[in-house]
């Protein structure tokens, strides 16, 4: 059986296209986005989201290999041969998947190779690189087996690759993540499942009889032996169990514990504001500690900053979360919500009527405010690339009052906050919340 799989990794297509895929590989880990890097489970995601490419290429090239003998008028030669056709299958099917798998773990390499520098401690996370590798194996199994039944050279390989890759993507259950914030793993027992499934497709690829045609009929047939078959209904059986148990064991994706890492915490200067994040967003710490220190530089005495700043999934409670977010790289997400938080701490949880519209006015002012003065830049360096719709009002009036002198803007801030407590009742200390 070694000659055999030799013999099919030679004769393999992926073995002349092997480049093309390394290129492929590394134009969709660096060209969707690049915020990935120095952030473990980012990286770990970032990785995986290339099977969804080369996926499609080992179905494509898996249906071809498959129906290579049929096309060529062999299937005499395949009946007569002393060695087990479930053999040259296997063979086959492993070839495809050990240039697959290469393309893959050069891809994840690379993850690791860029990010060692910005992450510190850790590695590229298991759980989402078995999930890459289980979407690799379905797709090449998918195409294996729809090569043995239906050897077209053109049709099969295509139809295989597209409908593998519109079927992942159309599916209402997963089997693929996008993104991978810290505050988020994988669940053992969905991932487990998903591998069964692939598992499970992978054997009946190999052991599934095929389809007997018109001038196969006319010929005697070797019978199969009882363990074959058996392994072909036992893995047809548990790859329909595994795919019916995919949507009942719950979500992919879950909350991450605040209890399963100490988070990293740092303040800019003594008497700043401290910062507590995840450890895998450690790169990110120095520019939040800076944002932190700005808010927590006195403007006005009823302004107040909290004395530490932590990022969502720190501190969970039963009334939400008040953490701050890091949404694909961009820190300015993370200012928005220590903007709130210093609105919060320092004027408590205001709710005017509706129809105090000036009130909500101010509001929405101050924390505008907030966050300007956290990021430390012009308005319209701060809101570059950033979506306004609903806030161009606040946007307007928040970058004429942040270039004022600041006497000025200190005068500003006290109209702005007298509009919001003319009615005492409006606002609640932070402390009830």
């Amino acid at each position: 059986m070694l000659n055999a799989y030799r013999i099919e990794l030679r004769r393999s297509p992926l073995l002349t296209a092997f480049p093309l895929m390394i290129a492929v590989d590394l134009l969709v880990l660096f060209g969707r986005s690049r915020y990935w890097i120095g952030v473990w489970p980012e990286a770990s995601v970032a990785a995986q989201v290339v099977t969804l490419f080369l996926g499609p290429v080992l179905a494509g090239v898996s249906a071809w290999q498959a129906g290579r003998s049929s096309r060529a008028g062999m299937p005499e030669s395949l009946l007569a041969a002393a060695r087990p056709g479930w053999r040259i299958e296997a063979a086959r099917l492993a070839a495809t998947l050990t240039l697959g798998f290469l393309a893959y773990v050069i891809g994840c390499l690379t993850a690791a190779a860029v990010s060692f520098g910005d992450a510190g401690p850790g590695f590229l996370w298991p759980s989402y690189l078995l999930l890459g590798a289980s979407t690799l194996i379905i797709f090449a199994s998918m195409g294996h087996l729809a090569g043995r039944w239906w050897p077209s050279a053109a049709f099969t390989p295509v139809v295989c690759a597209l409908g593998c890759f519109i079927s992942m993507l159309a599916l209402p259950f997963k089997f693929n993540v996008l993104a991978g914030p810290p505050d988020q793993h994988l669940r053992p027992l969905p991932v487990a499942v998903r591998l069964l499934f692939a598992l499970a497709l992978m054997v009946l690829a190999v052991t599934a009889p095929p389809l007997r045609r018109s001038a196969e009929r006319q010929m005697p047939r070797q019978g199969t032996p009882l363990h074959i078959r058996g392994a072909a209904i036992g893995s047809a059986a548990a790859s329909l169990v595994a795919l019916a148990a995919v949507p009942a064991v719950g979500e992919l994706r879950v909350e991450r514990p605040a209890s399963a890492t100490a988070p990293l915490c740092e303040r800019a200067a003594k008497g700043a504001p401290q910062v507590c994040v995840w450890p895998e967003h450690r790169k990110y710490l120095p520019e939040l500690t800076r944002m932190a220190q700005r808010l927590g530089r006195p403007v006005q005495a009823w302004l107040m900053a909290p004395d530490t700043f932590y990022e969502s999934g720190l501190r969970r409670t039963t009334l939400g979360d008040r953490g701050f977010d890091i949404a694909e790289g961009h820190v300015r997400t993370a200012a928005i919500a220590m903007a709130n938080q210093v609105f919060i701490e320092s004027l408590g949880l205001c709710l005017p009527p509706r129809k105090e519209s000036r009130a909500w006015q101010a509001m929405d002012n101050i924390r505008l405010w907030l966050e300007y003065r956290s990021t430390g830049q012009d308005p319209t360096v701060a809101d570059k690339g950033q979506h306004a719709e609903g806030v161009s009002a606040a946007q307007h009036e928040v970058t004429i009052a942040a270039r004022m002198p600041s006497a000025e803007q200190q005068k500003w801030l006290a109209q702005e906050r007298s509009q919001i407590l003319r009615d005492p009742s409006w606002c609640r200390p932070h402390d009830r919340f």
